[in-house]
């Protein structure tokens, strides 16, 4: 059935659309990252009156369940190669890496390829060699990003890519629900709520010591969510049924399989992670301190330190909470009631960083939509 529906989402994208209603065209690998475009769609439908082509390869993305008659869905996975060589929109958006580098190529037509992030984390280490190469247009959240594109454009002798200073929608979105969050909840508060949210990888904190410290936080009387990156549910599946085995008998655990909401993040007190970009959106969008497990760092590209600038999302650690070894684990009670305590110390700094490391905060999806409309214009 699913085979069906994507040969008749292919053939209705090519012969029933018509070519201006499919100018700017967005794909998602799964449900995960609509909410990393969403600012970016609603200002294009909804201000600039534009008419979107949305892709993804998740049968069950909620997207198909919008009635916005300017978003038109298509679901195509086993032919998003084939797809993707010959579609003929002027922009094509994506949050995916990697571009030309695999089985996904760039169209035989002349398409305009825009990058947008889905984490505040450097380019160069987590993600793999050339991840950026191909794109036309990078939405860059930082600083940081500018500064690492740029160095990497100048060793390498590339032409410049448009680089646009948009910020990130996700952080803003973050940002106003938490302090929507704030404004509702009840001033009488029950267990702490503690977050593990790490990256993916045969290194992560779940992969690592995931047990023993879900085990070592219920026993101190921690209220747990544990809400693995989407990759790992992927590759891991043998993982999170023995996690989910091992826990879901005890009330004060919960773990959640989809990423699609971030009501976790709002109701979390700590937030335990490694290298993920959770991290930076945690802290950056809620003011509170994050407690580091110093696991192995995911190193996607071997040659990061080529550039020679430090990766942000391990630069910044020290000054948006406290790192704990591995095998200091016993000490992450202690290390999360410090926190707490120094929780307006960190409210107050973590608001000078998102000002100084974060570009345009509070209109990236105007500064985003702008660009693509004077692209396709």
């Amino acid at each position: 059935m699913k085979l069906l529906k994507e040969i008749a989402h292919f053939y209705r994208f090519f012969r029933e659309i018509p070519k201006e209603e499919k100018e700017i065209v967005f794909y998602a690998e799964h449900e995960g990252y609509y909410p990393v475009f969403e600012g970016l769609i609603e200002e294009l439908v909804g201000r600039e009156q534009q008419t979107i082509c949305y892709i993804t390869s998740d049968p069950d993305d909620p997207v198909f369940q919008k009635q916005e008659p300017r978003i038109k869905t298509f679901y195509i996975k086993n032919l998003l190669a084939f797809f993707m060589l010959f579609v003929k929109g002027k922009v094509f958006v994506m949050t995916l890496t990697d571009l030309g580098q695999f089985h996904l190529k760039c169209s035989i037509n002349s398409v305009h390829y825009i990058y947008v992030f889905h984490a505040m984390v450097s380019t160069h280490m987590m993600y793999r060699y050339g991840a950026f190469d191909y794109y036309d247009s990078v939405f860059c959240v930082g600083p940081h990003h500018t500064k690492e594109i740029r160095r990497y454009e100048d060793l390498h002798e590339m032409p410049r890519k448009e680089l646009v200073k948009a910020g990130y929608y996700r952080l803003e979105r973050i940002y106003g629900e938490y302090q929507k969050y704030l404004a509702e909840q009840s001033p009488v508060r029950g267990n702490t709520t503690v977050l593990i949210a790490p990256s993916w990888g045969d290194k992560n904190i779940l992969e690592a010591c995931g047990g023993r410290l879900i085990e070592l936080l219920l026993k101190e009387g921690y209220e747990v969510i544990v809400r693995p990156h989407p990759e790992t549910i992927k590759h891991s599946p043998q993982l999170i049924d023995m996690l989910a085995k091992k826990f879901s008998n005890n009330a004060s655990f919960t773990l959640e399989r989809s990423v699609a909401t971030d009501d976790s993040l709002l109701k979390a007190d700590i937030l335990i992670c490694d290298c993920s970009g959770v991290a930076l959106e945690y802290a950056l969008g809620t003011e509170r301190p994050v407690l580091f497990i110093d696991v192995p760092y995911k190193i996607k590209n071997e040659k990061f330190n080529e550039l020679n600038i430090a990766p942000w999302e391990l630069s910044i650690r020290p000054k948006i909470g406290l790192v704990v070894s591995p095998e200091e684990l016993h000490t992450v009670p202690q290390v999360i009631e410090r926190l707490k305590g120094d929780k307006m110390k960190y409210k107050e700094s973590i608001a000078k960083l998102r000002e100084e490391y974060v570009y345009n905060f509070g209109c990236s999806s105007e500064i985003g939509a702008r660009h693509i409309i004077d692209l396709i214009r």
